[in-house]
């Protein structure tokens, strides 16, 4: 009889077009599911917490599938992982209830974006930063963050594509911070429109480059629409960091 497992993955989104199954591209569901069947020799599906754009990391994402096997987890672990693409592992795989769903069970996310504004760009950290090379005024950048706390329709900070009925989303948490030349925006929240996330990121750099003021954001959210809000930060910022359950 099959039994439901938690799965926790990392991956580098680098190299894919995302989290989910697509066609003529090459998406981390694809190469998990594959692998998860090779090692158990029998059809392996997946349901991911959310789906990631191409070019987005994960530390902590969450999948769950229904499956049946005698193999030892931790071996079953090691398994997959030696026959997945060197830019995903699992970093556990638990049993759980038949009711747990590994995105309607979540009560928050955490996502993180990452801004360089070093004078010629770390390499190292080059896939995991927006790498942005004009002036930032920081000290207006840290009057954002409290603007997006609590319950709101968030539509001005959504994509057209995405696939919400509702948008109204409570923001738990979003703060900024700067270390030597990273700037960090980390947000937590119920969820996320697609996109929002690196909308918010890319408002609040419109902010530092003075083509928005902080105090514009109440409005922005009062105005239901994307063209008041700023840029769409690009993909390689974001990590999607925490899922709490």
């Amino acid at each position: 009889m099959s039994q439901n497992h938690k799965i926790t993955l990392m991956y580098n989104g680098a190299s894919f077009s995302g989290w989910q199954i697509q066609k003529n591209a090459v998406t981390v569901q694809e190469e998990v599911e594959k692998a998860f069947s090779v090692i158990l020799r029998q059809p392996v599906e997946m349901v991911g917490a959310s789906r990631t754009d191409a070019g987005v990391h994960a530390l902590n994402y969450v999948a769950h599938s229904f499956f049946d096997t005698d193999i030892e987890l931790e071996r079953l672990m090691l398994g997959v992982n030696a026959i997945l693409p060197e830019g995903i592992k699992v970093k556990s795989i638990e049993k759980c209830d038949d009711d747990f769903h590994s995105r309607y069970s979540a009560k928050s996310k955490t996502y993180i974006y990452r801004i360089d504004v070093s004078k010629y760009g770390d390499v190292f950290k080059k896939p995991y930063v927006w790498r942005f090379r004009y002036p930032l005024d920081y000290d207006e950048m840290l009057k954002c963050p409290k603007y997006f706390i609590g319950k709101h329709d968030f539509s001005a900070f959504m994509s057209k594509g995405g696939q919400a009925k509702t948008f109204e989303r409570t923001i738990y948490e979003c703060e900024l911070t700067k270390k030597d030349d990273i700037i960090t925006m980390k947000i937590r929240g119920d969820g996320f429109l697609y996109n929002m996330v690196r909308i918010i990121a890319g408002t609040i750099l419109s902010v530092g480059r003075g083509y928005l003021r902080a105090d514009d954001i109440p409005d922005i959210i009062l105005s239901k629409e994307r063209k008041k809000a700023g840029i769409t930060a690009p993909p390689e910022g974001l990590m999607l960091y925490e899922i709490e359950y």
